[in-house]
């Protein structure tokens, strides 16, 4: 059935229309699992369970394209940005398809519907008062010859004093500032101090709304109470306007009668909820405004910690000037941290979904994140132990052996048909009854957005399962009381098929597999749709334990790569074939002892900035000590340095996905066991993944494709 049929059929049903979003992932990099975490899981698991309902819900996203960074990025990969953004626009569907993310649309804020539609709040809002210009002090960097907004800048917080803190932005305290008030600001792209130039911009009156929003905030029943105190205070030390104009180069949309002035994204993101119900409402024959007009919609916007200002203050603000419907509950989560660190490239800890992915089956993850994470701001921890533990304990040993067992015992012991289920005894009529209540149970917690909590009465349930199953033994009562037995087995079938309902929209995968496995098909929630005398298949194991081998540290993880700057090269004394380097690591120098000479000249090594390993066991090559070993790529006859342009000393080396724990006195012999290559592009490539610094800049060597790293 199309996703149109199904919802003709949900709003033929059920006339209370839910529209959900999902915060818009930014098209200059790829989805990691905190992403995952905090937006689009929990929100796909809310529609999920709506779907099943037969409710008349949407779920849209896109994404958010617009930008500097984007603009930057693109200038460095040699493309435009409408094209650099298509990358990652299809890279970000298909991680989401892979996940079982569900979206009705997934579209993009370049869009044409955007571009109307920022145009269309804009002009509304102008038309309330609620746009005005005034001259501000704009940062200049005079050695990259551009304006720098938000992202582009960095400094001190003006708030809280915490330090390397973006231009627009606290990560630490959360408060929101101009470009001009940030504290020994510098630039963010070759770190020289900015200038102050002046410029006159749009803002919009945010203080305007100031009463209003403070109503929303304190008569909305379902805001998360954490969010909804920490915006009041906000609005309680006052509200400041908003600046929404960027200044060229930049990408994005801009504003009417301007040549060289834009929307900020922070305007036409989150506008792309409307635009992306637009454009499934045109692709699906139905009115878009039944959502954003009409009263009769609950509107919920799934999002991270991360962004609560500008989704609790800026939209809704925005959203009132041009008289659109108020979200009805923003569900917000925390940061991911792994391994109790926040997620770090350089440290190796920022898992991508991707590498995720390949590794695990996505209903893992999509379980063990949902266990894990609360209805709150408060930040959840990924580690390898754990999920394996939780993945091991509770998929496999509480619910798949449950249901492995009670399938394969039906298929082994009454000719694959599900039995009548008999005279019941009190026991069993409690069984039974906790098996008709749990959907009512499960769905009341969905509602509210308490998805760990549904998770754990489900998995409470499974646990019942098993001492039912345990207590009644059926594979004695099977051979001097068949009845009883098929008692026992028609209520674990009954069991297994409510499992299979409730667990849905958690992991859609598995619970598919078993419901393919018992015959059933078209799932409602709470309606169960097995009987006797039907016939199942024979199970197949649905849960694979992870093993410690399959969590295994990854060797790369003991290397610690670093970025140095070679300062001075000269022969060594006693040896044709090496030199002596003295090299700047950043907080030390050191020396090293390199066997490059019969490959490369001084003056092409000179000043370079190179790759070494910096925790390798100190040796003396022919009586000069060498502290550290310089990578080089070898393909036979020739050799090249692995170099970095435009790195500073120190800076960390890593591969993405692959937690960065390095120990003291590596063995050469063990780096010798660790294959590292030359792409055709003539990046260096561990397992396939690009080696890059901790400010995203990839290694090169000169050298032909296939070269080994030595």
């Amino acid at each position: 059935m199309k996703l149109i049929d199904l919802y003709r059929n949900r709003k033929a049903e059920n006339p209370k229309r839910i529209l959900v979003t999902s915060a818009l992932p930014y098209a200059n990099g790829s989805i990691h699992i905190g992403h995952l975490t905090s937006t689009y899981l929990p929100a796909d698991i809310f529609v999920r369970y709506h779907r099943l309902k037969k409710n008349n819900v949407v779920y849209v996203c896109a994404t958010d394209e617009h930008g500097t960074p984007i603009e930057i990025s693109a200038k460095k990969a040699n493309l435009k940005p409408e094209e650099f953004v298509k990358r990652y626009r299809k890279e970000h569907a298909k991680d989401f398809k892979d996940i079982d993310i569900s979206f009705d649309i997934f579209h993009h804020t370049h869009s044409e519907e955007n571009k109307k539609l920022a145009e269309h709040f804009f002009k509304k809002a102008q038309e309330k008062g609620s746009i005005y210009t005034k001259k501000v002090d704009l940062m200049y960097c005079p050695k990259c010859t551009r304006y720098l907004p938000d992202r582009y800048l960095k400094g001190t917080c003006p708030k809280c004093a915490a330090e390397d803190q973006y231009g627009d932005s606290c990560e630490k305290c959360g408060a929101t500032y101009q470009t001009g008030e940030l504290i020994d600001a510098y630039c963010a792209v070759c770190h020289a101090g900015p200038e102050k130039r002046t410029q006159e911009h749009y803002f919009f009156k945010l203080t305007q709304y100031e009463k209003q929003l403070k109503k929303w905030l304190t008569t909305n029943r379902h805001i998360q109470k954490d969010v909804k105190n920490y915006v009041l205070n906000w609005i309680k030390e006052g509200l400041k306007d908003w600046d929404i104009t960027r200044t060229g180069p930049y990408f994005g949309f801009l504003i009417p009668g301007e040549k060289n002035k834009y929307f900020y994204v922070w305007l036409d993101a989150p506008i792309g909820y409307v635009s992306s119900t637009v454009k499934w409402a045109k692709m699906n024959k139905e009115n878009w405004e039944d959502f954003w007009h009409d009263k009769n919609t609950d509107i919920y916007h799934f999002i991270g910690k991360d962004i609560i200002y500008f989704h609790f203050l800026f939209w809704p603000a925005l959203l009132m000037a041009a008289d659109f419907n108020l979200p009805t509950n923003i569900p917000t989560r925390g940061y991911l941290t792994v391994n109790r660190d926040k997620m770090s490239k350089s440290r190796g800890t920022f898992i991508l979904l991707r590498e995720y992915l390949n590794r695990f089956p996505g209903d893992y993850l999509r379980y063990f994140l949902t266990s894990v994470t609360s209805n709150n701001t408060t930040d959840t921890d990924f580690s390898y132990n754990e999920f394996q533990v939780k993945v091991n304990n509770d998929l496999s040993d509480t619910f798949g052996n449950f249901v492995h067992r009670t399938l394969t015992f039906t298929v082994n012991n009454f000719d694959s048909e599900i039995p009548s289920s008999g005279k019941m005894s009190k026991d069993d009529k409690l069984f039974d009854s906790k098996i008709n209540n749990l959907a009512k149970e499960v769905g009341a917690l969905i509602e509210e957005v308490e998805l760990k909590k549904a998770l754990e009465t489900i998995m409470e349930f499974a646990r019942e399962c098993n001492r039912y199953f345990n207590i009644n033994q059926p594979w004695k009562t099977v051979k001097d009381n068949k009845a009883k037995a098929g008692t026992t087995l028609y209520l674990s079938v009954k069991a297994v098929c409510m499992l299979s309902m409730v667990l849905e929209p958690f992991i859609p995968s598995i619970s598919k597999e078993i419901q393919s496995t018992l015959g059933i098909k078209n799932t409602a929630w709470g309606k169960i749709s097995m009987k006797p005398g039907m016939k199942i298949k024979s199970p197949k194991p649905l849960v694979v334990k992870i093993t410690d081998k399959d969590i295994a540290e990854d060797p790369f993880s003991a290397l610690d790569l670093r970025v140095a700057k070679i300062l001075s090269i000269k022969d060594h004394p006693d040896a044709d074939k090496l030199y002596v380097l003295n090299i700047d690591l950043g907080d030390e120098k050191r020396q090293l002892v390199a066997g490059l000479r019969e490959h490369i000249k001084k003056e092409d090594l000179e000043k370079k900035n190179v790759v070494i390993i910096a925790n390798l066991e100190y040796a003396k090559l022919r009586g000069i000590e060498s502290q550290g070993m310089l990578l080089a790529a070898d393909n036979g006859p020739d050799v090249a340095i692995v170099s970095i342009d435009d790195a500073k000393p120190g800076e960390n080396v890593s591969a993405e996905g692959i937690a960065k724990k390095p120990i003291t006195g590596f063995k050469f012999n063990d780096f010798l066991k660790i294959e590292m290559t030359v792409t055709k592009k003539g990046n260096i490539a561990y397992k396939d993944t690009i080696l890059k610094t901790e400010s995203g800049k990839a290694l090169i060597a000169d050298i032909g494709e296939g070269a080994k790293i030595r």
